[in-house]
């Protein structure tokens, strides 16, 4: 499984560093600002499909976010 909370952390530096806030991003992503914000506080684990829009939002490929969620995410499997 998936940590949601380094997820969220991992999502969060990446908007800071573009400088963007949770607004423009969700805008940009087309997803509604408090669902993305949950993401981000670790409340939610994202969709393929929403990490396809938030890789997009960010200005890069979807798998090359993956890879950055890969490496960073520790990934337990039962």
């Amino acid at each position: 499984m998936l940590d949601n909370k380094c997820v969220g952390m991992v999502l969060r530096q990446l908007r800071e560093k573009k400088g963007m806030t949770q607004e423009q991003l969700s805008g940009l992503a087309t997803l509604d600002r408090t669902h993305y914000s949950k993401i981000e506080r670790g409340l939610r684990c994202p969709t393929i499909d929403t990490v396809f829009k938030i890789a997009f939002a960010l200005d890069m490929k979807p798998h090359e976010l993956i890879k950055i969620l890969e490496d960073a995410v520790p990934f337990s499997y039962p």
